[in-house]
């Protein structure tokens, strides 16, 4: 019997987690997908040496790229938002458990929050959601801040720089850096 007991609290808890990743996947349109090992190494050396202001990611899901950028930037705070709760608390917890203190996360839709202190911008996410930070970015961004986006581009930007993994999929890499025509839309 507690055998019993103790498979239906499993196969609830799982039930649970599961429901409330689909249920925020389909709410938020994008699920929470770790960005692959070989795109990491890619994004990492594109990383600008030198920055002035904070290193931001959006939709850090469950951390791996997270963990990626604060050994990239050891003397940066990162922050990374997430609005999911299992992934959020799933990287919290892994971030306090491997010592990186210096990461910030933040459980909040990122529309919300200003990204005026941001030296760079790191995000996977999808092509509405590029098309409303591209708005967002325009007013908000300083010139010299960069955008680090993998696979989707931000529509009507020029990057400076477009690299392709070593992936199957040869996932595309877009890195932006702000100019004040950008800002003006000129």
């Amino acid at each position: 019997m507690r055998v019993f007991l103790i498979t239906i609290c499993f196969l609830f808890s799982l039930f649970f987690i599961l429901i409330h990743i689909f249920w925020y996947s389909y709410f938020y349109g994008i699920t929470p997908t770790p960005t692959s090992l070989k795109v990491q190494k890619s994004m990492v050396a594109l990383l600008p040496k030198q920055l002035n202001g904070k290193v931001v990611e959006l939709g850090s899901g469950w951390g791996n790229l997270t963990v990626a950028l604060a050994r990239s930037y050891p003397e940066k705070e990162i922050i990374a938002y997430e609005i999911s709760p299992i992934p959020y608390y799933v990287s919290k917890f892994f971030f306090y458990l491997i010592g990186l203190k210096k990461i910030k996360t933040y459980r909040k839709d990122f529309f919300k929050c200003n990204f005026k202190d941001s030296g760079i911008i790191i995000c996977y996410l999808y092509s509405s959601a590029m098309q409303k930070l591209k708005i967002k970015f325009e007013q908000e961004l300083r010139a010299g801040t960069y955008v680090l986006s993998h696979t989707f581009a931000i529509p009507g930007w020029k990057p400076i720089q477009i690299y392709y993994a070593k992936d199957i999929y040869k996932t595309p890499i877009f890195l932006y850096c702000v100019q004040e025509t950008l800002k003006y839309g000129i």
